[in-house]
């Protein structure tokens, strides 16, 4: 299914792109994020970490999806002390 992916922080200096379009078999998010992270391995070591949407509301992995979703994929989120 061709699900609607929607970037931001260094994700977006990566790819050089605000939105994607990618085509998933599957039907979690992350599948999503694993076929994102295919296409760009430099984002392997913090796939795990990745903070994620569906439909504009923060969600987790196994979050199902559906053709038409759109989901939002942003770095890690880090604070200082």
């Amino acid at each position: 299914m061709k699900i609607k992916v929607r970037l931001f922080g260094r994700y977006r200096d990566i790819t050089g792109k605000k939105e994607l379009e990618l085509v998933v078999n599957g039907n979690t998010i992350w599948h999503v994020v694993n076929v994102f992270v295919k296409q760009h391995p430099a984002i392997e070591k913090e796939k795990k970490f990745i903070m994620v949407s569906k439909n504009n509301t923060y969600t987790t992995f196994d979050e199902t999806i559906e053709e038409g979703d759109t989901i939002t994929i942003s770095p890690p989120v880090v604070s200082g002390g």
